[in-house]
Formats: C-alpha cells, sequence, structure tokens
C-alpha cells in the first residue's frame, strides 16, 4: 500500500465543484468560537514567555481559516512577519484579504480601528463581526490603551506581545499557555502556513 501523500495543486483544489458545494453545506453549520475569546479581556490581554509566538499564529489561523464565522484580523506588517519568518504576505492577501487588514504601523492599526468604529452603528451591532487585534505595544501600550476605552463597546479581542500594565498577562510556555480553558496544540510557523494554504 502507498502511504506517500499525493502532490495537490491547491487552486485547483480550492476551484474544485465538490470544495465549492462543501464550502456552500458548510454555510449551515454553527459557528466554533473564536478561540482568542478564551485569552481576551475588555482592557486587552499580554503574552509573554517562549509560547508567545506559538499562540499568537495558532489563534491568527483560528480567526482566518474558520470561514463559518467572520473575523476582521488587525495587526501590523511587522507583526505578521514576526509570526510568519517566511514570505506569505501575497499568499494572505489573495487568500483572506476580506477580513485581514496588515497595516504598515501600529498607529495605522488604530486609525484602521478608529474607522470602524466610526462606521457601525447601532443597528448592527447584532451583526458585525468581532475584531482581533493582535500588537506589541511596548512603550505605546497608554496609546493602546486610550484607544481600547475610545473605542467601548466594540467588540475587539486586543491580544498583545509582551507584557501588558492595563489588564491580564498571560505566561506562555513552549507547549501551550499555562491557564488554558481546553488543551490546544501550538502551530509552527510551517504546521500555520500549511494550515492556511490547506483552507481557501
Amino acid at each position: 500500500m502507498n502511504c506517500r501523500p499525493k502532490t495537490v495543486n491547491l487552486r485547483r483544489l480550492a476551484s474544485h465543484p465538490a470544495r465549492r458545494l462543501g464550502r456552500l453545506l458548510s454555510a449551515g453549520r454553527p459557528a466554533r468560537p473564536l478561540m482568542a475569546r478564551a485569552f481576551g479581556h475588555p482592557q486587552g490581554v499580554g503574552l509573554l514567555g517562549p509560547g508567545t509566538d506559538g499562540l499568537l499564529r495558532t489563534l491568527f489561523v483560528d480567526a482566518v481559516v474558520d470561514r463559518s464565522r467572520t473575523t476582521e484580523v488587525v495587526l501590523t506588517h511587522t507583526d505578521l512577519e514576526r509570526l510568519f519568518p517566511e514570505d506569505i504576505d501575497q499568499f494572505l492577501v489573495e487568500h483572506y484579504d476580506s477580513g485581514l487588514n496588515v497595516t504598515a504601523t501600529l498607529e495605522d492599526a488604530i486609525e484602521r480601528l478608529e474607522d470602524r468604529a466610526a462606521n457601525w452603528n447601532s443597528h448592527e451591532t447584532a451583526t458585525r463581526s468581532p475584531i482581533l487585534w493582535l500588537a506589541a505595544p511596548g512603550e505605546d501600550a497608554d496609546v493602546v490603551h486610550d484607544t481600547l476605552c475610545s473605542l467601548d463597546g466594540a467588540d475587539i479581542i486586543a491580544i498583545f506581545r509582551g507584557a501588558w500594565p492595563y489588564g491580564p498577562t498571560h505566561l506562555v510556555d513552549a507547549d501551550g499557555p499555562r491557564q488554558v480553558p481546553s488543551q490546544l496544540e501550538l502551530l509552527s510557523a510551517s504546521e500555520a502556513i500549511g494550515k492556511l494554504t490547506a483552507s481557501p
């Protein structure tokens, strides 16, 4: 028996009628909860430790890959490059552009969030998508905190790389977070890329 995996053309597979039918059928299924919610806090949350990038990658992939729910992800190009050392920017833009906002700077990310909030109205509250904001505020923590406070009521899940002085900071070991609601396997950069390229 030959157990070697076959080489598959991903573009052809994604455009295959059975694949499109599978996407249509899965549209009626209830959405899985967004994994980032397990770590979220109204004032944002920080992550420290050797598993920080692995957890951020895992939350990123969970947010963009699951098509049964809509989640907007906001992060800077620098943060994206830290999570994915390989050059996958073009792939992400081609396949996940509707929910992915990669900005040049932290200030641009803040402007994006403020613009989104300014366009919301009270009638959209039940239908608008959550926003996962991944950032490394560093010395700009006070500006980031002010932004979160000004957007109070928006469904923003802010998860930051590094200690976070305005909310909890979780220690993430190399094999995952110390306090986690359920066991999860952290993704390496190559595993995350594998899931991203297999999804569309």
